[in-house]
């Protein structure tokens, strides 16, 4: 009897890795974003921060979503000025994809000497590359909405 194709070796690691990808793409297909609005097929989408318009400061996600579409476009300094996470949300996820493939071939290729040598260090390395961007991100993330909200508290 024939292994299921779901059953093999790096079949996780190629889906999660495809899909991110095309999450990606298709979300550059469909969305679209000026400094004001996020468009879906080139509808406005009225989203208005309450926290911003009752108060008139930024919520630590203001931005976010311009940002990362503007980033999926290759906007990347308009992306940055809107919210500096933004760029790295989106970098991180196709590195995550990339290594997602890298991973989910190493596993294929797992009858083979290099390969079964290189597995496993695949796996330590994608952890500890994630848990230091992960850091990194919370760090830009935040200091980008502590300077969004000095500069509103200033005007």
């Amino acid at each position: 009897m024939t292994t299921p194709y779901a059953s093999r070796p790096g079949f996780p690691a190629l889906v999660i890795g495809c899909v991110t990808l095309a999450d990606a793409l298709a979300a550059r297909w469909l969305l679209r974003a000026d400094e004001e609005h996020v468009f879906v097929l080139g509808r406005p989408i009225a989203w208005v921060c309450a926290l911003r318009s009752r108060f008139g400061l930024p919520c630590p996600t203001c931005g976010l979503t311009r940002s990362v579409v503007m980033s999926l476009h290759g906007e990347f300094g308009r992306a940055w000025r809107m919210a500096p996470v933004g760029p790295m949300a989106v970098v991180g996820l196709v590195a995550l994809a990339v290594a997602m493939l890298v991973l989910a071939w190493l596993q294929w290729k797992s009858h083979e000497v290099d390969a079964l040598k290189w597995e496993p260090v695949a796996r330590v390395w994608i952890r500890r590359s994630a848990a230091i961007y992960a850091v990194g991100a919370i760090v830009v993330w935040l200091g980008g909405w502590a300077v969004s909200f000095r500069a509103a508290l200033e005007r």
